[in-house]
Formats: C-alpha cells, structure tokens, sequence
C-alpha cells in the first residue's frame, strides 16, 4: 500500500479497537447502573461483554488485518517482478550498447564490477582480478599513456570535487587495446562526505575509431585543399556563397566577410560580365554542372584568364544540397587544370551515449511494450503502447519478413538474435537501428516473454556515409583533373597517383604505391628535381619548376607542395608547349628577317583614321626609313597619308570595314620622300573568341617591277610589228617544207618500190637458182625497203602532225583504249595479256591525235611485254596535287634505265636493239608533238626488267 492508505487504515483500526472496547464494557456498565441485580445475572453480562468483544474483534479488528496483510504481500510480489523486469531490461540495453557498472566502497577500498564491466575489460566475472579489486588495480588496466590523465582525473572524482567524465584506453587481459567511456558520481552520507562512487564504463571503440576515420579524412582533404593551386569556393542551394579557400582571399584581397556578401561577379571583366551572369543563372536554375571561361580582376588590378567550374552537389535522396567551384588559373598560355575541389561540411559526431531503447513481448498474448527512450527513438510520445503489428510497420518492407522470422524463431525456440537495419519513425523520418532479442524463461524452463532493445546508429552510419562520400568525392576529384597528381609519405614512398599520373609516367599505379620514389626513378637523382623536392621539403615551401625528364623525351612543369605528413606533387606534360614557343620565336626570327615588310595593326580605327601600328620587321625599317620607335603606336596613315591613289585607298577602307581581305598595289613616301611601289596584302586576323582583333599587312617592294613594266609597255609596239614580220616569214617556210616533204617522199618512194619490186619478182621466178646465202640478202634488203618506208611515213605523219588544225572536243579515253585492245588481241590472238582499262577516262582534244597517242603508247606496251609469259597493261587516271588530271599507261615489260629517260621522246632515239625490239624512234616523238600541241606534258619512269609507265596530261589546245 501506499504510504497515505496505511495511514487510514491505522485510524480505521484505532476506532475499530475503541468499539470493541466499549462493546465488551457495555453489560458491565449496565450491571453498575442497576445495582439490585442478582450476582449471578452480573456473572452472566460479564460473559456477555466478553462475547461481544471477541465478535467484534474478529469482525472489526481481525479480518480486516488478515486481508491487509494478505494484500501487501501481493503487492510486494508484483513489485518484484516488475523490478526484475526493469532489472531484466538495463542489462539487455547495457549489453546492446557495451555499457558495464561499478561500484566502490570507499571505507573498504573494495571496488565491483557488473559481469558487462567485466567483459570491457577482458577479465571473467566473478574471478579475482589480477591487480587486485582496490580502485588502484583497476588503474592497471588503463593503457600507459592515458594513465597519467586517468589517474588525476580519478583523484578529483575521489577527493569528491565533482564527478567522474573521461574517454581513455584500457589493455583487456587478452593485450586488445580498446577505448571506453566512463562516468561515476558519489553516494553520500547525511554530512555531505562521500561513502560510495558509482559509475558505468562503456565500450566506444567503434565510435572512436569511426571519428578518428573522419578526423584523418578531414585532414587528409584540408591538406590537399591547401596544396592545389586553385581557387576552391562553395555556394548554398540557393545561390548564397558559403566559403572560399586561402587562395581565393590571396588573389582578390579581399576578406572572407566581403567575399561572402558580395560573391566573385564584382570582379569580373565587364566584357564577361554579363555572358558569364547569364551562363550561370541558367546553370543554377537548371541544377546543372557549369564550365566558364571569364576574366577575373586580381588585387592588383589585373585581369587574369580563369576557367571556371561550378558542380551540384546532392544528397541522397537526389536533392541539390550546395553548388562546389573552382576557378583556374589559364592565362600563361596553356589550358588550365581542370581541378574540383570538394569540401564538405562535418555534421556532430554521435553523441556521448548511444541511444537505447528497450523493448518486451509478453507471451502468449504477445503485448509489446516500449521505453520512453525507444518511443523517443520511433518518434512517438512516451507511454506509446503499439501492437505487435504496428511495432513491425516501422520496418521498410523489405525487411519485414525478415524481422517476423527472426522473432518467431527466437519466441518458439529461444534462439537469440541481433541485426541492423533501416526503420522509419512516425514522421517519416528514415533511421538505423541496432536490434537485438532473447527469450526470458520461467522456472520451468517455457519462454514466458521476449526483451530486447533498439540502438539508434543512424549517426553513426551517417558518419559512416560521409566517410566514403568524402573519400569518394576526393578521388572523384583528383581523377577528373587533366594534371598528374601523386601524394607521397615522409619516406619518398608513393600513397596515391591519379590516371593521369599513371598516363604522363607510363606506370601504373599498382607499380609504384608503397614503392621509393628515387628508387623508381633513379634518372632524376643528381637532377635539378631532386635538388627542387628535396630544398622544398627542406625549407617547408612550395615550388614550381619545370624540368626534362630524359627517359620519357617530356617536359614536365612541377607544382610541390612539402606538409608535414608528406608531399602533394601536381604536375603537367608541357612538351608541346615547349614546343609551340620555340616556333613561335623562330617564327618571330624568320618574319623580322623577311624581305618583304610586315606590318601588324590593331583592328580598330584610331581618331586619324587608321589603325594603329603594333609590330613592324626589319625589312619595314629598311624599307621605309622609319624606326620601331617611329612606328609603333602611331596610324598607319603615317605611310598612307602620303599616297596619291586616293581612289585605291577608299576601296582598302571599304573592304577592311567589312572584315574582308584584300590585295592591291600602292605608292607611298618613305621618310625621306622617295617614292615606294608596294604589293600589299592585307587580311584581318581573328582571336579565339572569333571577333577580330587585329589586320596584317604583307607589303613587297615592286618599284623596280613598276619601271620595267614601262619599260615593257614602250617596247610592245615595236615587238608587234616584228612578230607580224616574223609570223609572215615562218608561214613561207612551212609551205616549203610541206613542199619540200612531199618531193622528198615522192622521190624516195619510187627507187624504193623498185628495189622491193624486183627482189620479189626475183624470190617469185629464180627463187630456186639462188643460194641459200642469196636468199637472206635479198629478204635483208627487203626488211630494209619497208624499213626505210616505215620511216618516211612516219616523217611524213609527224610533219602532217604540226600543221594539222586541233579541233577539240571531249574523248572517251576508255573506250578509244578497249578498240585498240581488241586490235592487238586479234592480231596475235596466242599472246596471253591482262588489260585493266578504268572507266569513265575523258579528256578534251582532237580525237584522230589523241587516238595516235594511244595507238603508240598502248603499241609499245604490247611490243614491250611480248617476253612476259602474262603481259599485264593498265590505263588509268589519277589527281596531281593542284587537282589536275594526270593519265597513264603502265606494263609489265622490259623496261629501261632511266639514266637514258632524256633520250626517249627525240626522233629515230631507240633505248632498244632492233634485234631485241622492232621499230622506228618515230612513235615517242610522234606522241610527245600531240602533248605539246594540247598543252599537256608526258613523263616516263621505269626500272629495267621492271616495266615502264608513260603518264601525260593534256592542257588547252593550242
């Protein structure tokens, strides 16, 4: 009962005892009053009174003490079971959570352990302790570097001055090092003086190795932060800049406070201003990745190139949480590093106490129950009494059937269970949780309940999350850059390359993490990098260099960053670069040492009127009589100002307004007056962006050209006249040579006729009386008459050849070939060849000279590779490089020595015996004389027993 009700129940009592006594007085009282009444009626109320007492006390007294005693030992038996319960349920969640309690006797110097405390520690419970059970044994667990603070801690807490809070480390008995948390307060007496410390220890080696994890990537990330060369910021979802690095507050000055009020835009150039504004505003409200190219003023007032990327960042339900940027350097002509830098803002690490919850199921009606701290967990307010199925609604669905086994198993046979997943709170709210169940048994063994607790880690596997977001991000980052990056320990070794470093030193990475870096690469040992690494490691500051690396043939330009772990080392391949500005100054060499002057303006007018002057060569000075210092600077009206072509200049004006090249002859004034013809080209030159920034001018002294023009110009008259002259004489002596030619034929062919006429009358009608030796004269002389026929018919058609009129028009070339295929085959049809002839082959010319040309040319290819046991001829047509089309006959045949190549188009020039090939040195000329005629030109190349090919081209008539 309550301390109230024994209270009224004592009244209750006391009045009861009063009636009672008044009750067993009454008889006697009545007897006294009437005094006349006989002894034995006195005996007789006397036994009455005593009657009336004892039933009244029985019925008023008695039975209701039996039934208040019987109440308070009900009471006191549920009191106990709820007491063991609650007992029940503190071990489950110490154990859940590793949470151990002690106490300690201060006036005996005895110290207990709870079997948890025991398991921290590593010792079996119940078993003396080694060191001793005082409070300094315990002191002999704690581990050697942490005992100097345990103990001043301990010996305030003892000395009563507040109570007990300390995070060290404690060596189990099996040697594991592990970290524990404990708290103690004191017990104390009615004079304030403590008699007894209580406390809990709790196992934290998990948390604190997930937060020392943390700590050591935060590091590791704000090391490499203040190694990059760039500047890094972040901005807020909504647009609100959050942070910027060193690096940005080095370059612009300014504060972090005005950094963050007034953002990067106010220093940007005005002509990017409003093209990067408008590029990011799209960016932002899209959510997407962003690369801009802009300006940004330093603090010194310079515009410097910048390249700058701008990445959202998401959680992990996919929503835009803050923007990460970064601003690169890319004005020293090169393309800058693309480098992210990422940083992440730390959430609170787990609290001091893991959250605990515990729970029960009452078996068989299976009633749950939760904590208040578990409803705190479940977000519902505490006294929340679920059913079974609403507790098992807070499971994800997939994992629902799961959790139903494990608690029917260990509800049917006892089997305990202990598993980690994810839950969702009553708001919706996704958490995880460590669960773990057991069976409670009876006296006769029947599992009567299930007990457990839940564990709220959703910090800790958040912690967990960001761990290997952050580590990932890192590596993301350090991947995605165009430079070369590796980290390397105190000791030179290798802790982390990037692609591209595997790609720049054609080693991967496999081969050199944990491997020596002068070990690697002992060329670089004696080298300008060692002395480089080495003196800023030395003297704890960043370098930069550039160095040529020899077994690679690369330039390389190093960015060292020494901390005190290690070094950070960026570096880039720069050999083309080298290599671009070393033609770059033999290109400024080779235009200063022109002959002709050039001349480089900006590509506005200035208010003279021309633009002004910004490069002039040698060859302008020489020229012109001006200096350098004359000319830069000044409008190129300096030189134009002093022509008399005034209608020539406005047109250079008209064509230089409308951004368009042009060409054009001009006379000017040196400085000293004379007069200066020049050949000027003038085109605009455009920068990267595409807008014109500049004009060049190419000018070419002409004044000597000029004069001998004139000069040109007053002999053309006289040269007329003698070309009419000489026209004139030429066509008297063609007709008589034409005249000359058919005499000639005529009287060489009659004699000729004669003599093969006899010599075949004579074979016909005195073969028989004439020897054998006779015989081959005579068939001698007659291979001499076609012979010599042969030649004065080809004389005769070369000469036909050169006063014949052209009439041009288009040719089949491929058709007009396959006729003379068919011709060749049909006269010697034994002969085994392979003609490739190519479609389509048209050429514009007289058709009865073009066909003489192949006739000779396809001739000689089948005469040439008669001794082939497969003669292969190919005509074909292929571009020369000013697109001009170039034809060709090739064999397979006898060939010939190049060395006589001059020889091949003279008239009656053989490169061949007559015994070896017939013929008569006309052909070649013949084929040559119809070329020159088109206005085409014909080559030869071949190897001896190699074949020959004939190529020619055909220009305009003549």
């Amino acid at each position: 009962m309550k301390a109230m009700d024994w209270r009224v129940w004592l009244t209750g009592l006391r009045t009861r005892l009063v009636v009672v006594a008044l009750l067993g007085l009454l008889p006697l009282v009545v007897t006294a009053l009437a005094s006349s009444l006989h002894a034995t009626l006195v005996v007789a109320m006397a036994v009455l009174g005593l009657v009336l007492a004892g039933w009244a006390g029985e019925a008023l007294v008695l039975a209701p003490m039996r039934l208040a005693q019987q109440q308070a030992r009900q009471t006191l038996e549920s009191t106990e079971r709820a007491l063991q319960l609650a007992l029940d349920r503190l071990r489950t969640a110490q154990r859940i959570g590793r949470i151990g309690n002690w106490d300690f006797d201060i006036a005996s110097n005895r110290v207990w352990w709870s079997e948890e405390t025991a398991a921290i520690y590593g010792v079996t419970p119940g078993a003396p302790d080694p060191a001793g059970s005082a409070h300094e044994g315990g002191l002999s667990h704690v581990f050697s570097d942490d005992r100097e603070t345990y103990a001043a801690a301990q010996k305030l807490f003892f000395a009563g001055q507040g109570t007990l809070d300390i995070e060290y480390r404690t060596v189990r008995a099996d040697g594991e090092l592990r970290w524990v948390h404990a708290l103690g307060e004191a017990v104390r007496d009615v004079q304030g003086r403590p008699v007894t410390l209580s406390g809990t220890v709790q196992d934290i080696t998990d948390r604190k190795l997930a937060r020392d994890a943390l700590t050591a990537s935060e590091a590791q990330f704000r090391r490499l932060t203040d190694g990059m060369p760039h500047i890094v910021w972040t901005m807020q979802a909504d647009g609100q800049h959050s942070w910027f690095n060193q690096t940005w507050l080095d370059y612009t000055g300014l504060s972090m406070e005005d950094s963050l009020t007034k953002g990067w835009s106010i220093l940007l150039h005005p002509e990017d201003a409003e093209r990067t504004s408008t590029l990011w505003a799209g960016a932002l409200s899209r959510g997407e990745p962003c690369e801009i190219e802009h300006r940004l003023r330093r603090a010194d007032g310079v515009y410097r190139w910048m390249l700058g990327r701008a990445l959202p960042q998401m959680d992990a339900d996919g929503r835009r949480v803050q923007w990460l940027g970064t601003l690169t350097d890319i004005d020293d002509l090169k393309r800058a590093t693309e480098l992210l830098e990422k940083n992440m803002f730390m959430n609170r690490i787990a609290g001091r106490m893991a959250r605990l919850g515990s729970w029960t199921i009452e078996l068989p009606d299976r009633k749950l129950t939760w904590s208040d701290e578990n409803c705190a967990i479940h977000e519902v307010p505490a006294g929340y009494v679920p059913t079974l199925e609403e507790g098992l609604s807070y499971f994800l669905p997939e994992d629902r059937l799961k959790v139903v086994r494990l608690v029917e198993a260990c509800a049917e046979q006892g089997t305990p269970y202990e598993f980690i997943v994810p839950k969702m709170t009553a708001k919706g709210r996704r958490i995880w949780v460590r669960s773990l169940g057991e069976a409670v048994r009876d006296a006769d063994g029947n599992i009567i309940r299930l007990q457990g607790a839940f564990q709220d880690i959703t910090e800790q596997k958040a912690a967990e999350a960001r761990t290997l977001a952050l580590e990932a991000r890192m590596i993301s980052t350090l991947e995605s850059i165009t430079d070369g990056f590796a980290l390397m320990d105190a000791d030179w070794c290798f802790t982390f390359l990037n692609r591209q470093a595997e790609r720049m030193l054609q080693r991967p990475a496999g081969q050199l993490l944990g491997k020596n870096l002068w070990e690697e690469f002992p060329d670089v040992l004696g080298t300008p990098v060692e002395r480089e690494y080495r003196t800023s490691v030395a003297q704890q500051r960043t370098a930069r260099f550039e160095a040529f690396y020899r077994p690679l043939r690369t330039w390389f330009v190093f960015h060292v960053y020494p901390t005190q772990a290690g070094t950070a080392v960026y570096f880039q391949d720069i050999t083309q670069r080298r290599e671009e500005q070393a033609q770059l100054r033999l290109l400024e060499t080779a235009v200063s040492r022109l002959n002709d002057m050039v001349v480089i303006t900006e590509a506005g007018a200035d208010k003279d009127g021309g633009p002004r002057v910004v490069f002039v060569n040698d060859a302008f000075e020489r020229q012109t009589g001006y200096s350098r210092e004359n000319a830069l600077g000044q409008s190129v009206m300096l030189l134009w100002g002093t022509t008399h072509q005034q209608a020539e200049l406005q047109r250079i004006r008209a064509a230089m307004d409308r951004r368009r090249a042009v060409r054009t002859e001009i006379s000017v004034r040196t400085r000293h007056g004379a007069l200066l013809w020049l050949e000027l080209d003038i085109a605009p030159i455009a920068g990267e962006s595409g807008k014109f920034k500049h004009w060049v001018a190419v000018g070419r002294d002409v004044s000597e050209r000029r004069q001998q023009q004139q000069e040109i110009l007053s002999l053309n008259s006289e040269l007329e006249q003698r070309v009419l002259l000489r026209t004139g004489q030429l066509a008297e002596v063609n007709k008589e040579l034409e005249s000359f030619a058919y005499s000639v034929s005529h009287d060489l062919r009659s004699p000729l006729n004669t003599v093969d006429g006899f010599s075949q009358l004579l074979l016909k009608s005195d073969a028989g009386n004439v020897s054998t030796k006779g015989l081959h004269y005579l068939e001698r002389i007659r291979a001499g008459v076609k012979q010599m026929g042969d030649l004065i018919e080809g004389l005769l058609t070369l000469a036909h050849l050169s006063r014949e009129e052209i009439k041009s028009e288009s040719v089949d070339l491929s058709a007009m070939a396959r006729v003379i295929e068919q011709v060749h085959r049909e006269r010697e049809p034994q002969r085994e060849a392979q003609f490739c002839i190519q479609d389509g082959l048209q050429a514009q010319g007289d058709p009865r000279l073009l066909t003489a040309v192949l006739q000779n040319l396809l001739g000689n290819a089948w005469k040439f590779s008669a001794r082939q046991q497969v003669a292969r001829i190919e005509v074909g047509c292929e571009p020369a490089t000013d697109g001009e089309a170039v034809f060709f006959v090739r064999d397979n045949g006898a060939g010939f020595d190049m060395a006589f190549a001059h020889k091949l188009f003279g008239t009656f020039e053989r490169l061949h015996s007559p015994g070896d090939f017939p013929g008569t040195g006309i052909g070649l000329a013949t084929v040559k004389r119809v070329i020159d005629r088109h206005g085409g030109r014909i080559w030869a190349d071949s190897k001896p027993g190699e074949g020959a090919t004939f190529y020619f081209t055909f220009g305009q008539p003549m």
